[in-house]
C-alpha cells in the first residue's frame, strides 16, 4: 500500500487478539499499548504546540498538507525534548489519519509504532510514519502525506466496487475515537455529585423561577443574561471561579450539552512537575469539560471557558452559540467502523 514501508506485513492479523485487540505479544504488546495511551495527549501537544494555528486535528488532507509543511519548515532534529515531543505527536497524528481512510490498528515494528491497515484491503503491509516523515523531508515537492492517504482511499474504492457499503474497520484509540464514555476521574466523580446535590440551592440562589432551569438548551440564555449582570468584567469572573455560582453555572452548562449534545463530562490532571503556567496554556487540563466520546471528530467545550466569554463579549446568545458548535450523530457520514462501538 506504501513505497515507505519497513517491509513489515501484517503477519499478526490472525492471532488471538489480531484486529480485535492489538495482536501484538510480550514486550511488544505493552510497548503498542504505551503508545496508545499517550497517542491522544501527544496530537493535543502537537495541535497546541507545534502546529500553525490553521491547524485543525480533523484528520482531513488538508490537516495533513498543513502538518507536512510544519514538519518541513519548522521541525530540527535537534535532540531537545521539545523536538522529540513534536517528532512523536506527528507520528501518532500522521497514522490516526491514515486508519481514518483505511482503518485498521496500531502495531509494533523495529522498536516503533507503525500501522496496520484493515486486511480486508488485501493485506497492505505496514505504514511506518517515521518514514513516511523522513520522506516528506527529503523530497522536492510536497505531498508525501497525502499521496500515503490516496493509495488507501483507492484501496478502500477499489473494495468497494468489489462490496458495496463495505467499509474499513479501526480498533478504537481511546480519547480521539468513538468509544463508550468510561468511568469518571476521582475528581470529576466528587465534583459531580456535589453539583447535582446541591443544584436545588443553586437554583434558589438565582432568584430566577425554577422552572426556567430544565436542561433546555434556550435556558442558556437566561444562566447568559445573569452571569452577564454578576459579573462585569473577565478578571472578576475568573477571581470568582470556585464561588457556588460559578461551578454551578459550569455544571449547568456542561448538563445541557450532555442531555442534548451526546455529551460526556471528563477530567484530566496534569503530570506532575508541569509548571502551573504551562498547565493554563492547556484550557483541557485541571478543568471539567464535555466532550462526545460516541461520535469520531466529536467536539469539546469547556463550559468555564464558554461562560468566561459570555462575560467578555457582554452578550447572553453566546453560550447558545456555543452548543451549537457540538456534532450531531451521522452514521453514513462515518468512512470507517469502530471495532466495539
Amino acid at each position: 500500500m506504501s513505497d515507505h514501508t519497513n517491509g513489515a506485513t501484517d503477519d499478526t492479523a490472525d492471532e488471538p487478539g489480531g484486529q480485535g485487540g492489538q495482536g501484538e505479544q510480550g514486550e511488544q504488546g505493552g510497548q503498542v499499548a504505551a503508545w496508545i495511551d499517550d497517542v491522544p495527549a501527544r496530537v493535543m501537544r502537537l495541535d497546541t504546540w507545534y502546529t500553525p494555528e490553521e491547524f485543525h486535528p480533523d484528520l482531513s488532507a488538508e490537516s495533513l498538507r498543513l502538518l507536512e509543511d510544519a514538519l518541513v519548515f519548522a521541525y530540527r532534529p535537534e535532540g531537545t525534548p521539545e523536538s522529540e515531543d513534536f517528532l512523536q505527536g506527528a507520528m501518532a497524528y500522521l497514522g490516526e489519519a491514515l486508519m481514518a481512510v483505511g482503518g485498521g490498528r496500531w502495531g509494533w515494528r523495529e522498536g516503533r509504532p507503525v500501522v496496520l491497515p484493515d486486511p480486508g484491503l488485501g493485506a497492505p503491509a505496514a505504514i511506518d510514519p517515521l518514514e513516511l516523515i523522513i520522506a516528506a523531508q527529503e523530497r522536492a515537492e510536497p505531498g508525501a502525506f497525502t499521496e500515503a492517504a490516496d493509495r488507501l482511499h483507492a484501496a478502500v474504492a477499489a473494495r468497494r466496487a468489489r462490496e458495496p457499503g463495505w467499509k474499513p474497520v479501526k480498533e478504537p484509540t481511546p480519547g480521539l475515537d468513538p468509544t463508550a464514555p468510561g468511568a469518571p476521574h476521582p475528581w470529576l466523580a466528587r465534583w459531580l455529585t456535589e453539583r447535582r446535590d446541591s443544584f436545588p440551592a443553586w437554583t434558589a440562589a438565582t432568584r430566577t423561577d425554577a422552572g426556567a432551569w430544565d436542561f433546555s438548551p434556550e435556558s442558556l440564555e437566561t444562566l447568559g443574561r445573569l452571569t452577564t449582570e454578576r459579573f462585569g468584567t473577565k478578571a472578576a469572573f475568573r477571581a470568582a471561579e470556585d464561588s457556588a455560582f460559578v461551578q454551578g453555572a459550569v455544571w449547568y452548562v456542561g448538563e445541557v450539552a450532555v442531555r442534548h449534545r451526546h455529551g460526556a463530562w471528563t477530567y484530566r490532571r496534569a503530570a506532575e512537575g508541569i509548571p502551573r503556567e504551562e498547565v493554563e496554556k492547556n484550557i483541557y487540563l485541571e478543568r471539567p469539560f464535555v466532550h462526545q466520546p460516541t461520535l469520531r471528530n466529536g467536539v469539546g467545550e469547556v463550559p468555564f471557558y464558554a461562560l468566561l466569554a459570555t462575560v467578555g463579549d457582554e452578550d447572553p446568545a453566546v453560550l447558545t452559540e456555543r452548543l451549537a458548535r457540538y456534532r450531531d450523530d451521522d452514521p453514513d457520514d462515518e468512512p470507517v467502523e469502530y471495532r466495539g462501538t
